[in-house]
């Protein structure tokens, strides 16, 4: 095959003030016709910045080195003019961002972006370029393409705009897409449609794609060849079997030692725990019975996010909540602790019907019930020092004497999650994503609870922190006994870490079992059709899977109002 793009000694730095820092170092590989690059790598590793080298995309303070060399379709990029670089962006090399709500215009319908791309490359009339928008659109999946034309990114779903995304870096028929994290912020079932389509564009299309991601399970499922890339360099590179069966780099096997591994048994310690849950050893510490949040919709419309479900967590447990964007997990979570007052329902903390409390009740009560967020630069005050941060929390519920008694807490509990007690003076800006994750964590530790709701607390973090984090909390649990319920769209990551698991579709619990039991045994037609879209970090394995457009959408219907939730084998709850 012949080779599309040749990329030579790249080395990119970035000059800040009078500091400069080299991101990329002799970065080399090339992209054949036709083929799928992965670019894989954790946060930091210089994935992006090669990829918008490429495009000619970086910031103006960055620095190409003059040894560098990228050629593409026998043109040295690096070295043609930006008028020349115009013609080629969006023509020959598309690229998909991570996020598509920062890269489509909010101020223009999504069509019009699609035509003003058509028009600027090709010399077609609008009628023409109106009608090739609407084909790619209907190409990559989109209904309604005539209603959806005229709409704007806002009211599109995550899904749809990756989609829409994806149809404005391929409308010219580029002859390499580059796609930069595409499905980083999907659920893993729009993320399999995400793959599927990428892959069907390219038997199309005969698109070499560059895929920049650190899901080694995306790879498995997409990647000829795959490259590794550390601290700016490439540490790693051969066949995508090649590099899973035989990885010859410690940071390789590292990176694939950190991914949650869906065949492996639970410990001892999850069995036991189980066994004393089903024995009635283990007490309830929260019974939610009937719990409804609704959410009023225009005049007449009312969303019901949460519609009738009913589960309890046992002391000292993880209960996993799984189910895609909308399912209703995250409002569960916070109805429970009341950041949402619930519509009806009853739910029972250790006896206490928590929906009946006063406010100054719930103060009290809040000391024994914590949430960590699933953004951790979000959840975090800009504008406080981590000491004073995890201090509030300290402060409200008057659990230090004196400022002397405060700081030592604080040091206590930043040891506690593994950081250096040293980091109390600083901002949470001069954190890693990790990093800040654990600081959240302490801030919740703080106020010494028993309960803590995890609402998607991994989805921000690379495979590699995510291991430790989750390893972070495991040991927490053994040590403080606590109880917790860990929301996530990340499967494979919640059998690791949960001993029962809860499914939710359209703000009902569907099946509900032990982790082991759920995983092997699924069977309601939703939760089949969520682990069939689970990538498998196994390149063999990927290649001989259904697509999961296969496995039929009627499997996932499901009329809530007829079903009725059954004991179908012992302590294995399913919706019928």
């Amino acid at each position: 095959m012949e080779t599309l793009l040749n990329v030579n000694n790249l080395s990119v730095s970035f000059t800040t003030g009078s500091s400069t820092q080299q991101v990329t170092s002799n970065v080399s590989f090339a992209v054949k016709k036709g083929e799928t690059l992965g670019i894989v790598g954790e946060s930091g590793s210089g994935k992006s910045v090669t990829a918008r080298s490429i495009m000619g995309l970086l910031a103006p303070n960055a620095y190409v080195h003059s040894k560098s060399n990228i050629v593409f379709m026998g043109k040295d990029l690096l070295s043609l003019p930006e008028k020349k670089m115009r013609g080629i962006r969006g023509k020959d090399i598309g690229m998909i961002f991570q996020d598509p709500m920062t890269s489509l215009n909010p101020t223009m319908t999504v069509g019009s972006q699609i035509t003003e791309t058509i028009l600027y490359h090709e010399k077609l009339s609008k009628i023409e370029a109106e009608i090739r928008a609407k084909d790619i659109m209907h190409h990559v999946g989109i209904t309604d393409v005539d209603v959806r034309y005229k709409q704007y990114a806002h009211e599109f779903s995550g899904g749809m705009r990756q989609r829409m995304m994806i149809a404005l870096a391929l409308v010219c028929k580029p002859a390499l897409l580059i796609a930069d994290e595409p499905t980083t912020a999907l659920d893993v079932t729009i993320q399999a449609q995400i793959l599927d389509l990428l892959k069907e564009v390219q038997e199309k299309f005969g698109t070499a794609i560059i895929l920049i991601t650190h899901d080694f399970g995306v790879v498995a499922n997409m990647c000829d060849q795959v490259i590794v890339m550390k601290n700016g360099q490439v540490v790693e590179t051969g066949e995508t079997k090649d590099v899973f069966q035989h990885p010859k780099e410690a940071y390789t096997k590292m990176l694939l030692a950190a991914i949650p591994n869906l065949h492996k048994e639970k410990s001892e310690r999850h069995k036991k725990k189980l066994a004393e849950i089903h024995s009635g050893k283990r007490k309830k510490l929260l019974d939610v019975s009937h719990l409804e949040k609704h959410f009023p919709l225009g005049k007449t419309g009312l969303l019901k996010a949460v519609d009738d479900i009913s589960f309890a967590v046992y002391e000292g447990e993880t209960l996993g909540l799984v189910g895609e964007s909308g399912s209703g997990k995250s409002t569960t979570g916070r109805t429970i602790l009341r950041l949402h007052e619930a519509t009806g329902g009853e739910t029972l903390y250790q006896g206490f019907d928590l929906n009946h409390l006063s406010q100054k009740e719930l103060k009290t009560m809040r000391k024994h019930m914590q949430i960590i967020f699933q953004d951790p630069y979000a959840s975090l005050n800009p504008r406080m020092k981590i000491q004073d941060i995890i201090g509030e929390a300290l402060d409200i519920h008057q659990l230090a004497k004196n400022k002397k008694e405060r700081n030592n807490k604080v040091a206590e509990l930043l040891s506690l999650v593994g950081l250096d007690e040293g980091f109390a003076q600083r901002y949470p800006h001069e954190f890693s994503g990790g990093q800040r994750q654990r600081i959240g964590i302490a801030r919740a530790l703080a106020v010494d609870p028993a309960f803590i709701v995890l609402d998607e607390p991994l989805s921000a973090l690379d495979a590699s922190i995510q291991a430790q984090i989750v390893e972070l909390l495991e040991e927490l649990q053994e040590k403080l006994g606590l109880t917790y319920l860990f929301i996530a769209h990340d499967l494979a990551m919640v059998k690791q870490i949960s001993d029962r698991v809860a499914v939710m579709y359209n703000g009902r619990i569907v099946e509900l079992a032990d982790a082991e039991e759920l995983f092997s045994n699924p069977i309601h037609p939703y939760t089949k059709k969520l682990l069939s879209a689970i990538p498998v970090p196994d390149p063999t394995y990927e290649a001989t899977k259904k697509p999961i457009s296969a496995v039929a959408d009627e499997q996932a219907a499901f009329h809530s109002e007829k079903a009725t939730f059954k004991e179908v084998r012992p302590h294995h709850w399913v919706a019928q």
